[in-house]
């Protein structure tokens, strides 16, 4: 399992959002975490908003901080309040009533995000 997040920090950090998501695909098999889905629901929506699109990009970042809230302040060595926080500053970025074709994000403007690479050993005592 360490082995999986320490692969999904490192491709997150150097924005391959793909192979993070692999990474993460499989502990989140392992655990069925709504912590993990939160966290796949982002990193594919950064992957979406760098090719150009907003509509589901805006739908997997609610998502994904909504999935994420039950596991605030701090779970798996992420500070998930800012992590969340980061979610909202990338859904300010995307116009409220555009659709993908009609507009889009210039991905140089999307805030960067930088991981910890740490998994500690039982995360149900960060609850």
């Amino acid at each position: 399992m360490a082995d999986d997040w320490a692969r999904f920090i490192a491709h997150f950090n150097a924005e391959e959002f793909v192979p993070g998501v692999l990474a993460l695909e499989h502990l989140w098999w392992a655990e069925r975490s709504d912590f993990f889905k939160g966290l796949i629901r982002l990193s594919v929506a950064l992957n979406q908003l760098r090719l150009g699109l907003i509509t589901s990009p805006r739908f997997l970042l609610t998502t994904a901080a909504e999935l994420l809230a039950p596991f605030e302040p701090t779970y798996h060595g992420l500070d998930v309040v800012a992590l969340r926080r980061y979610i909202q500053s990338c859904l300010e970025l995307i116009p409220a009533a555009a659709e993908t074709g009609t507009a889009s994000v210039d991905f140089a403007q999307v805030p960067r995000l930088r991981l910890p690479g740490t998994f500690p050993a039982d995360p149900a005592s960060e609850l």
